[in-house]
């Protein structure tokens, strides 16, 4: 089994069920709950997948809807390992880092979570 696969299931997912947060502003994400399975799949990605060399860093950013909002941001580094087997592609060529995010928030899709998980390739 491709030591990559879950990773790439957990990117899938997570991008899939991204929503528009706000109806008025362009944050986008998935919201979630501690234990939930979209927080189990960001764990997971974090954990398994996480750029070692990067620090988890916390912003405090102002927000209009969220006056103060708590963000989490890691770099997570996947690799297409079937392309690098087939020669399809180099090892740097195949490699690809997302940037995932949390972001605390109660209201607009949020209300009930807390928060949302946003996924971009970088």
């Amino acid at each position: 089994m491709s030591v990559y696969k879950e990773g790439y299931h957990a990117v899938k997912e997570i991008q899939a069920q991204s929503v528009q947060i706000y109806s008025d502003a362009c944050d986008y994400g998935v919201p979630c709950k501690k234990g939930d399975s979209t927080w189990n799949l960001t764990n997971q990605l974090a954990t398994w997948y996480g750029d070692k060399n990067t620090k988890k860093v916390r912003v405090f950013q102002r927000y209009l809807k969220t006056p103060e909002a708590k963000q989490v941001d890691i770099v997570v580094t996947l690799m297409d390992e079937w392309a690098v087997s087939d020669e399809r592609k180099t090892i740097k060529e195949a490699t690809e880092n997302y940037n995932l995010s949390f972001v605390t928030c109660k209201t607009g899709k949020c209300k009930g979570y807390d928060g949302y998980v946003t996924l971009t390739k970088i």
